[in-house]
């Protein structure tokens, strides 16, 4: 696996006088290790706010993109459900979650059914996180790429 990755990192690492933008999703916290030798000019736009609303819809996009696929739906409700990917900017909708909704017209956790957020479980479990007041959790950047759990964090008021 590892070799047939290094293949494609040093296709793109070749070509890079062509590539104006290249994209590599889940790939951010593997930067420093030696995978990635072939491609040493990675960029982590993570927290970049200018990048907040790459990887999904906002209010705007939905409503003038995907019109013809809401009469009948309620935005606020399908805003409660979807729209919760905020990087230190806009908060935009989850795009595989809206479009298995506008197909079904049925509100579910396509997402959390379909990937593996183990991650995230262990997280949640060794920290003992109060759930409620998750929203409201923040983390020093720092301690995004350390191991679990998050033990810098801080709870902030409304």
């Amino acid at each position: 696996m590892r070799d047939g990755l290094k293949n494609l990192y040093s296709v793109l690492k070749g070509g890079d006088t062509l590539l104006r933008f290249v994209l590599l999703t889940g790939v951010s916290k593997f930067s420093q290790v030696s995978l990635f030798s072939d491609l040493n000019n990675l960029q982590d736009i993570t927290l970049r706010s200018t990048y907040s609303s790459l990887c999904g819809y906002t209010q705007v996009e939905l409503e003038q993109n995907f019109a013809d696929y809401l009469p009948g739906v309620n935005l606020e409700q399908m805003r409660r459900w979807y729209n919760g990917y905020n990087w230190l900017g806009e908060s935009v909708y989850n795009p595989f979650d809206v479009l298995l909704f506008l197909q079904e017209k049925r509100y579910r956790s396509h997402w959390f059914a379909t990937a593996t957020p183990t991650f995230l479980l262990k997280l949640l479990k060794a920290g003992q996180y109060y759930l409620p007041e998750l929203e409201h959790f923040e983390v020093h950047e720092a301690s995004l790429g350390s191991s679990l759990p998050l033990n810098k964090g801080r709870y902030r008021t409304q």
